[in-house]
Order: C-alpha cells, then structure tokens, then sequence
C-alpha cells in the first residue's frame, strides 16, 4: 500500500493550513506597537548665542539664566543638554510591592512581608526635603523583561512581548542607557543579566548573573553585594545600576507572607542603610521595584497588586517641590521614570518616551532650568506624535493634530513663566496634558489589523466546513479510494505551485506582504481543491446523511463539544471552563455507557466519575473567582509536601507496575524510566536531598524515553495497537516529569481517565454488522469525548489559561538547559510537555479508539483499519481546530473588552498552543499506526 502514506500527508495538510490561518489571526491581533528608529539629540547650552539663537554671531555677554529665556522664545529651537547633571544609582529591588515599604507602629502582629523597611520610613519623616516614596505603577503586562523596556524607553509595553520573557533581544529604540553612552558618560551594571542581553556593548563595567533560577533566592543579590560597595567608592561612572533578584524570586517560591521574604526583605533594609551612610550629598538614589506581585508571589497580568511597585528616592541635597509634591504613597508612572533619570544626568528624554518629568525627585533648580527640562520633555514628545503619525494611522488625525497644538502651546507659554507660583500652575498644566497623551496612546497601542483577522477567520471557517463534511459525509467505505488517487499529491503540488508564484510575484516587487500572500493563497485553493472533492462524493454525502440516523448520544457529544467552544465568548466561562469541561466528558461518557446498557459500563463510568473527582483537587483557582482565590486555592508553588511525594512515587509505580505485564518487551524501558523518575524525586525532595544527583537521574529518566521512543519503529508485525499504548505510557512519563512530584499525580490520573473512556469503547463495538462496527470505531461521539479529556487535563493538572500560573521550573528540573549547545529548544520542548502534554498525549492515543478491544484490529484489513484511524484522527484534530475558531472569533468580538488581555488574549494563546500539541500528537500516532500496520492487502 504505497498509498497510505497519503493519509499522513493529508493530516499534515490539515495541520498546515489550521496553524497558518492561526498565523495570519495571530499577526492581525497581537500586533505590537510601532517603533521608530529615531533618537534624541540635545544640543549644549554653550553652542547659542545671547540672542537665543544656535550658531549665533552675537557677541554680546549675559547670564546663564537670560540665554534660557530667549531659547525659551524661540519655539523651534532643538532641545538643550541641560547644563548641570548629577550622579545616578539606581537599585532595582526586582518585585518591590508598595506596600511592602509601608511601617505602621501599631501592628502588633505584622505579617512576613511587613514593617520590614523602617529606614525608608524614617528617612521620608526625618528629611521630609531628601526623601520621596510614592507608588510606582507599571503598565501590564507586568514581566520583568518589559518593565525594563519600558523603564529604559519611558513607551509602553505590549501584550506579545511577553512571549520573549526568556530570550530577551537587544532593544533598537532610543532609550536612556544609549543617551548616557552617546554622552560620553558611563554606566556599570551589576545583577539580573537581562539589562546585558537588552543592552549589549553599553556598559563600562557589567558583573550580570543568570537571573531564572527562580528558587535560588541568594545568589545574584550576594554577587550584587559584593561588588556594589566598591563601585560606590569609585568616580568613574554617572549611573550605577544595580538589579536585586531575592524578593522576587522568594515570592516565587513561598509567596509574600512567608519567613524568607521577611529575611530578604531585612537584607534589603539594611543594604539601604548602608546605602545612604555612603552616598555623596550629589548622587540621586533611586529604589524602584519593577512591578508587584500576587499574594501566591506571581506576576505577569494587570491585577492591582501586580501593577503597584515602589519608588523611594533620597538625595543629599535635598529634592525640589512642596508638601503637595511629597505626599507619601502618591501615584506616579513609570513611564515617567526615563525622561526623570535622563533630564538628572543633562540629557533629553528618549525619543520614544511618553512620559512627564518626576520634578519632586530631581534636585532644586532654578524656575529657567526647570522650564528648560520641561521645554525638552515637550518638544521629545512633539516630535514623537508626529513621527508616529506619519508611520502609523492608530490615532485619528484630528485627535493627533489636537494633541501637537496643544504641546506646541504648552511649547510656547514656557517662555512666560517667572516666579515659583506660576512654575507650579505650569508644571500641573503639562503633567494634565502629558496624561492626555499617554491615555490616547493606551487606548489604541494595539493596532488590530482587521483584515487579516477576518481572512484568518475565513481560512478557518473553510478548512473547518469542507473537513467536517469530508469526516462526516464521505462514506467511510470511500474513504481509501479517495487516498488511493491524486487527490492529496494533486493538492500538494497545487499548494507548491502557489506558494511558487507567490515568491516569484514577492521578487519582482508585485507583492508586498509575502507571508500572508502564501497563507491567502495556499488556503483558498485547499478551500477549492476540498469543495471539488465534496462535490465529487455529493451523492454519496447526500446518501448517508439521508439513510443516517445518529444516536442520541453522538448529536449529544457534538453538541457538547460546541457548546465547549461557544461558551469561550463569555469571560465568565473561561473562568469557570476546567468545571464546565469536566461535567461534558463525564455527560457524554455516561451517555456512552448507558446507550451500551450494562453493568460493567457503568461501573467503569462511576469509575470515571471519581477519577475526575479526584482531580478537582488539583484544579486550584485563578483570582477572579474570588473566594477561592482568598482562601488561598489559587496557584501552587510546585514544591511536594511528604504526602504529595508518596502519591508521586505510588502512582508511577502503580502505572509502570501494571504496564510491565501488557507492553510485552518494550514494558522494560517503561520500567527503567519510570525508575529513574521516582528517584529523581526521591532524591532532590527535601532541604537534604541532593539537587545534582537529583538532575542526573532526571537527564536518565529523559534519556530512555528518548530512546524508547526511537524503539517504537520496530517493527514486529503484530499490528499498531502494542506501540500505540507504549506512546501513551512514554507521553504520560514525560508530563509527570515536567509537572513534578507535587502534580505528577494528576498525569497518572489522565492516563486512567483515558483508559476507562477507552475500554468503554470496545462494549459500543460488539452488536451489528461489520458496517455498523466500523460506523462505530470512527463515531463523532468518541473524538469529542477524548478531545473533550484532552482538554480538561489541562486544568486537570493544575495549569490554568493565565500568564502568572505558569510555573518556569519546569525548565529546569533537569538541569539549566542554557548551558548546553541547543539550550534554547531543549527550554521550549520543556515547557512546551509541561503546559500541553495533555492534548499531545490524547492526540498520539486517538487511533486507539479505532483499534482497540479484543479483535479489534484483526476484524478489519488494513485500508479499512487506516481509514477508520484517518477518521478519527481528523475529527479529533477538528475539535481542536473548532475551539480555536471560536476563540479567535471571540477575541475578536471583544477586542475592545475590559479583559481583552486579563482573559480572552490569554486563552486565545493557550488553546492556539492546545491545538498545536494535539496536531502533533495526532501526527505521531497516525504515522505509527501507518508505519505497523501490514502492507499486504486485505479484503475489506
């Protein structure tokens, strides 16, 4: 059967155009904001003439103070390097939540993280002219990586950035650290190395550390210590920078209200305290947290607690401002902090900065060198709005137009000023306007490209239409002719036609947007080539659905499955989805079981029942649901109590136990594997275990998987079945290994939960016709349900479709990956197992559905076995690709929704990569079943 290698290259077919058109969506929607290559220049003050003009011939003498007021009168003269500067440290305390600088002397009872800064408290009421703290409130989405792009740039961050959390690129837009180099001046950097890796080639001296090791809690702050104290005795640099990683990481690990973050907060008060013994009277410190953190340590999202760092500034010399401009716990942006820390050290903000000057935590100054700052900031921004408007059409141009008049306005009243008094109603005017460009850059920073959302949508719409008719209207027995012609190599060579035209119209500048021209083009003409051969089958479509008459409960798993999917418009059920997903598989497999009308199927159904149960308690909760959430369900740290370590190592060894006596030679890899996991656990669990020995066993556990793996393409001839379930035991090993011991549990319960839905299936088998059996092997209900499952383990094992309920651990329970040569997709495949395993082990598992039960195989030939495993495996891959349509649709229905990103953008992502994991799997079961199943032909 030269032919059967059709059906996989369909499937890939299939996955190409669902992953392509997902592409196309994902380009439309997550689109980040548009950069601009253009950089801030400042001329000196030295380089105008009195007449207030650059490259004046007047000659005549006058005082620092009138050569401002005339540049000042002079609207369109270029921003002025400010002619005095100061020294800069900045101390990045990684996850500094406000609240956490807070002292109350009458909390007797504090919690861990609690009246544990006494010095910023006392220096603020002890120098009330030298000390600032104030909330600092970070943008969403709240990862470390784009704080810090939006900390050096003062723009703001968008959504898809924090796809690059761990492989941050070097940052090509102006920003703060680039107008201190192109200064002349110099920066040190010690700590978190993702300053290094977004900044490369900046810094006179760099001690950057490794900064994901989440659980390592003291090394990174202990190196900073090290070398902070001597570089503060230096002179040769003009910012210091310094990142400390130990309450963040604490958080992590423990959460805020536990001993270590109170130890690591203590060390942080007494490194300020020795800070400000050490400081020279003209160096600014500045003590900022990048973000906050949820009360299970986690961030990420745009909740309050994650949106609320703390800023504290001391100088020596005392800062500007009056009472009102002190006020403790007053909200401030961080977006403000760039043109703050560059108008410190004499230079414009960066050109893509759209924030306003912090002047109470700049030193005093004359009301003309204020004004100067002032006058900087607005002409940055001036010609920001126009860059900006001239490359991107988000903002309307007549709002555009409102928003430079009145900077220009602003521009020109500088020169008016002259006492303290009217200096504060300017500095209130400028602050309200900069709010206003702020705020209208907020609300269309995302530039939804609605074309290619709704061409995406349709390439959905049509491989969705045309498959659903193939699986559900071509009568099963036609399905092998069908791959027996030119069908698929006819559309394979359309595509490869099409893609070729593409490239050849993108080189001879016909085209312009070559990817989406081959996503468009290849999509409609798989659209047409399937319409054909739905055309081609019509009668025997219009034959079958006439003469069907489904069971109650196949329209019933169908209707669930939809109902699954349709229920993704709602935020409330998205929420609530691992509850909802549970009850429809457990509906549709009781449907299943009472349709066959015995006791042992309902057995195995109450079975299943408790199975599901018993995962519940693994499902934890996400914040908005409220109770939950404050009772402390929400997400767990990872870390395996005693009990937790002991149904670790009980499940495995019950699953390898049990498997050893079915899966016949290949039972001793299974066992080996199993083996080493269990020791990986045993051995690392516990302050005394042994964190290398436990990597290695993990590496070994890894190592006979890989080649186990490698040993299911022996061939023995006894069919698919035997390495079909040899797959489904590896995929089960490799998810309890990335889960850990605390959930490796919930991967053991999967795998039950899929066993008893699949001795179900045989009972359904039993009665009718040879006809009526094979109807039954490929049934709609039975794809639903295992997609269903598939699905719902995901919650299951204790994910949940939020950015901060990803636990990164699981990169490195074997070891640092990024010390290796392929470190970068070693990390992926990791986290890639950890998040999706579940669809991938559901996926590899669906031809089981058609070749499982004693004789099950046997009484069908091969073309017939391979069209039911065809059937199935695209109806499986269906349910996927109809989730995943409806969360695009849904997306963008609500594009413009309070939780567009808190909610409907996370799950789009999750299901995108749900999706993903169950069309590989699906591949890799399919080509098994392809590659053992006999080549001779049989009668069918």
């Amino acid at each position: 059967m030269r032919d059967k290698w059709n059906f996989i290259l369909y499937l890939v077919w299939f996955s190409y155009l669902i992953i392509s058109a997902v592409l196309m969506f994902g380009q439309g929607f997550l689109l980040s904001r548009k950069t601009l290559s253009d950089v801030s220049e400042c001329v000196p003050l030295k380089g105008f003439g009195c007449d207030g003009h650059e490259n004046s011939s007047v000659k005549t003498q006058c005082t620092e103070d009138d050569k401002i007021r005339r540049i000042l009168s002079n609207s369109g003269s270029p921003m002025i390097c400010a002619p005095k500067k100061n020294k800069v440290v900045l101390i990045l305390v990684d996850a500094l939540r406000y609240d956490f600088t807070e002292y109350d002397e009458s909390n007797a009872s504090p919690l861990y993280y609690q009246n544990r800064l006494p010095v910023i408290r006392r220096m603020v009421e002890k120098w009330p002219n030298r000390a600032r703290v104030f909330r600092f409130m970070a943008d969403p989405p709240t990862t470390t990586l784009q704080r810090v792009k939006a900390l050096v740039t003062g723009s703001l961050p968008t959504f898809i950035d924090i796809s690059s959390n761990f492989a941050a690129m070097e940052i090509q837009e102006d920003n703060v650290i680039d107008q201190i180099v192109k200064q002349g001046n110099k920066a040190v950097l010690l700590g978190d190395d993702t300053w290094a890796r977004l900044m490369p080639g900046r810094w006179h001296r760099s001690h950057a550390l490794y900064s994901f090791h989440t659980w390592d809690l003291d090394t990174v702050d202990n190196e900073v210590d090290s070398k902070i104290y001597d570089e503060l005795k230096k002179s040769d640099w003009d910012i210091l920078l310094a990142h400390y990683l130990g309450v963040d990481h604490a958080g992590h690990r423990y959460g805020p209200n536990h001993p270590e973050m109170a130890r690591k907060l203590k060390e942080t008060n007494d490194r300020l305290e020795k800070f400000l013994g050490i400081l020279a009277p003209d160096v600014l410190l500045y003590v900022i947290g990048d973000h906050g953190m949820t009360e299970t340590g986690d961030h990420g999202g745009e909740s309050k607690a994650e949106r609320t760092a703390a800023l504290f500034a001391y100088s020596g010399s005392g800062f500007a401002g009056d009472e009102s401009d002190r006020q403790i716990g007053r909200e401030v942006q961080q977006t403000d902090l760039a043109a703050t820390i560059s108008a410190a050290l004499g230079r414009p903000p960066p050109a893509p900065s759209l924030g306003n000057l912090l002047l109470p935590v700049l030193p005093n100054m004359p009301v003309t060198h204020t004004l100067l700052h002032l006058s900087n900031n607005l002409k940055q921004v001036a010609q920001y709005l126009v860059r900006y408007g001239e490359e991107s059409q988000q903002i309307s141009l007549e709002r555009l137009a409102q928003l430079i008049n009145a900077t220009r306005t602003q521009i020109d009243l500088a020169a008016g000023v002259e006492s303290e008094a009217e200096l504060k109603i300017y500095t209130t005017e400028v602050r309200n306007l900069m709010d206003k460009v702020r705020g209208a850059f907020r609300e269309v920073w995302v530039e939804f490209d609605s074309l290619s959302m709704l061409r995406a949508l349709l390439l959905l719409l049509l491989a969705i239409f045309f498959n659903w008719i193939i699986t559900e209207g071509i009568p099963i027995e036609r399905i092998p002719h069908v791959f027996a012609s030119t069908f698929v190599p006819s559309g394979l060579v359309s595509m490869a036609v099409c893609i070729g035209v593409c490239y050849t119209a993108y080189y001879f500048e016909i085209l312009e947007h070559l990817e989406h021209s081959i996503i468009l083009s290849t999509g409609l003409v798989s659209g047409a080539i399937t319409c054909v051969l739905v055309i081609m089958h019509w009668d025997g479509i219009t034959q079958r659905w006439s003469e069907g008459r489904s069971q109650f409960y196949e329209r019933f798993a169908r209707s669930a499955l939809f109902a699954s999917a349709a229920v993704l418009v709602s935020n409330s059920y998205i929420i609530e989805e691992g509850a909802t997903l549970s009850y429809l598989a457990l509906t549709v497999l009781g449907l299943l079981a009472w349709n066959v009308g015995t006791m042992k199927s309902l057995l195995l159904w109450a079975g299943f029942g408790v199975v599901m149960v018993l995962t519940r308690s693994y499902r934890g909760c996400r914040e908005e649901q409220g109770d939950c959430w404050t009772a402390g369900e929400g997400n767990s740290t990872g870390n395996a109590s005693r009990a937790a370590l002991v149904l670790a190592l009980g499940s495995v060894a019950a699953v390898i136990a049990i498997a050893r006596r079915h899966v016949e030679w290949r039972g001793y890899g299974v066992v080996i594997a199993g083996i080493f996991a269990c020791a990986h656990w045993a051995v690392g669990w516990g302050s005394l275990g042994s964190p290398s020995r436990s990597r290695m066993l993990a590496r070994g556990a890894w190592l006979v998987i890989i080649a186990m793996f490698v040993l299911l393409w022996r061939k023995d001839g006894r069919g698919a079945t035997m390495p079909l379930v040899v797959s489904g035991l590896l995929f089960y090993l490799a998810n309890a290994l990335v889960l850990g011991a605390a959930f490796a549990p919930t991967a053991g319960l999967a795998l039950l939960s899929g066993f008893i839905a699949l001795n179900i299936v045989p009972l359904l088998k039993t009665e009718g016709s040879t006809k009526f059996s094979l109807t039954m092997r490929c049934s709609s209900s039975l794809a639903c349900l295992w997609a269903l499952l598939a699905s719902y383990h995901f919650y299951g094992t204790g994910h949940h479709a939020t950015l901060s309920h990803v636990r990164w651990a699981a990169v490195f329970h074997a070891g640092d990956p990024n010390y290796t040569s392929f470190g970068t997709p070693i990390s992926v495949a990791l986290m890639f197992i950890y998040l999706f395993g579940m669809p991938l082990m559901f996926g590899a598992t669906v031809p089981l559905l058609a070749l499982w039960g004693r004789n099950g195989a046997a009484s069908l030939g091969p073309r017939t076995q391979l069209a039911a495993v065809f059937s199935l495996c695209l109806k499986f891959a269906l349910c996927f690709a109809v989730r995943v349509y409806a969360c695009a649709l849904s997306a963008t229905i609500h594009c413009r929704h309070l939780m567009i990103w808190g909610v409907f953008t996370p799950k789009l992502l999750f299901e995108v990569g749900s999706c993903t994991a169950a069309l590989l799997g699906v591949l890799i079961g399919a080509t098994l079943t392809v590659w053992h199943i006999p080549n001779q032909v049989r009668s069918s």
